[in-house]
């Protein structure tokens, strides 16, 4: 307690302590697993759910959802108002665990389901669109929530929309604006002639393909693009040319517009929607 007061340790959850240039090098899931892994120590019948069980399957998300700094346990008995306050209980009569990350958590079946409850659908799509990635069958996530005699409407709507092409959750994100706000559903990794590699095509995050034979394509930067390991401006350079030329080649094969998309868009729905309006991307057709 000396030290967290001399601003040595942070506290990040009752009775666990790290060493402060440690802990803010860490991304906030790397935070939430390293609390988690200790509670495991203390408590080894825990068995994790929810966003803690999330983050142990390996399932991608975004960071926003960490911002409260609650460890998510299974519970046999409802949460009470007088239980620690970065504590979360689901309450469940019965579950089946795995072991994942070092820890116990719920396996992914609940997992999915619990995330798919606790989140909307912007917030959920990238947990599934992982899972679809690393093999999962979505089709027995359905079955299970109906086993659970819940209501399945959102598990439906995740699992007809998750697609395992997604690369990472910042693509899942602004796919799942895309989606609610009512364009056509884009294709994902369409592939492109590479004429330097034949073998290895350019790859575009999200296309349309209108009537007359045109594309239409949408492209997500993340924050990350040209951050380089060596941080030299010749890599860097390396890097724009190298993106330059593939802008190049998707032209060549009947692209007619690509769209720049970043976080900021996603962040303003409104935003997003006059970029991809203005580009000429179909919005779905109401029955």
């Amino acid at each position: 307690m000396r030290r967290r007061k001399a601003g040595i340790l942070v506290s990040p959850y009752r009775n666990l302590y790290a060493r402060i240039p440690y802990w803010n090098a860490l991304n906030p899931i790397e935070r939430h697993m390293h609390v988690a892994k200790a509670l495991a120590m203390q408590h080894p019948s825990w068995v994790f759910a929810g966003l803690t069980a999330a983050c142990a399957h390996g399932l991608e998300h975004g960071y926003s959802l960490h911002d409260d700094q609650k460890v998510t346990i299974a519970s046999t008995f409802p949460p009470t108002k007088h239980q620690y306050r970065k504590l979360r209980r689901i309450y469940m009569t019965t579950m089946d665990s795995v072991r994942r990350s070092s820890v116990t958590v719920t396996d992914i079946n609940r997992t999915l389901t619990d995330c798919a409850m606790a989140y909307s659908f912007i917030e959920a799509l990238p947990f599934f669109d992982s899972a679809a990635r690393q093999g999962t069958t979505l089709s027995k996530v359905l079955e299970y929530c109906r086993g659970l005699g819940m209501d399945t409407a959102r598990i439906v709507s995740l699992c007809e929309y998750a697609d395992p092409l997604s690369e990472n959750g910042g693509e899942s994100w602004v796919r799942a604006v895309i989606i609610q706000l009512g364009f056509v559903i884009p294709r994902l990794q369409r592939p492109f002639h590479n004429p330097r590699n034949p073998d290895a095509p350019f790859r575009a995050d999200f296309s349309w393909e209108l009537p007359d034979g045109t594309i239409i394509v949408a492209e997500f930067d993340g924050m990350g693009k040209y951050v380089l390991e060596d941080g030299t401006r010749q890599g860097i350079r390396e890097r724009v040319y190298a993106e330059r030329e593939r802008e190049t080649a998707l032209r060549n094969g009947k692209v007619r517009r690509i769209v720049r998309l970043d976080y900021e868009d996603a962040q303003h729905p409104e935003r997003l929607r006059r970029k991809l309006l203005e580009a000429g991307v179909p919005m779905r057709r109401c029955l």
